[in-house]
């Protein structure tokens, strides 16, 4: 299958975790192939959540507020690991973590100029 040539062959998942993802076909199966990867398991509800209030919204005119989509999370958990760097000592891994936050900064800055361009400064917090 053209899905399985998409899977990574390192990281926390590989192997059991991607063999099984490689089984699912639906939802469940695939909460059953994260159940031994909380932290996976978190993230898929938290995104799932989000993506059924944004159907949601279509169709009741109601929006995904409270909840954030895979990139929001991702970026989130980006930082607080580039924050714990700053924890340790004597590892060059804190200069990463400078850059990466810096130029979560100036993205953030970019966010909230284009909000007050555009007058919306309602949505600057979301």
């Amino acid at each position: 299958q053209d899905r399985n040539a998409l899977y990574p062959s390192f990281g926390y998942l590989y192997p059991e975790g991607t063999k099984e993802l490689r089984k699912v076909w639906n939802e469940t199966t695939v909460r059953a192939a994260l159940e031994p990867y909380s932290k996976y398991l978190a993230l898929f509800d938290q995104v799932k959540q989000f993506y059924e209030a944004e159907t949601s919204e279509s169709t009741t005119g109601r929006g995904a507020a409270g909840f954030q989509s895979i990139e929001d999370l991702i970026y989130t958990e980006n930082v607080h690991m580039y924050e714990m760097a700053f924890e340790q000592q004597y590892h060059f891994g804190v200069f990463y973590a400078w850059v990466k936050l810096r130029e979560q900064e100036i993205r953030n800055i970019r966010w909230i100029a284009s909000m007050v361009i555009l007058s919306t400064k309602e949505h600057i917090d979301s």
